[in-house]
């Protein structure tokens, strides 16, 4: 288990979220790209940079992201 996300931590993912790729954040902060798209996903942040141009990241690696078994087979 990471660090625990304090407020400040919080408030610099929301701001970083409008400016930077996921990996740049993930280094910024000093995070694990799963930690930052997990945590973002759970404060509903968009991860859409918006400095560069307005696509979406379509593909994130599951398994670098720590998702390896997802989704669970039923």
């Amino acid at each position: 288990m990471g660090r625990r996300w304090t407020d400040e931590d919080i408030r610099d993912l929301k701001q970083l979220a409008q400016r930077h790729p996921i990996p740049k954040i993930a280094e910024i902060m000093d995070r694990t790209v799963g930690g930052i798209v997990f945590k973002a996903h759970k404060l509903k942040v968009s991860l859409r940079s918006r400095h560069r141009d307005n696509t979406r990241i379509s593909y994130v690696d599951l398994g670098a992201a720590g998702f390896e078994n997802w989704p669970p087979k039923l």
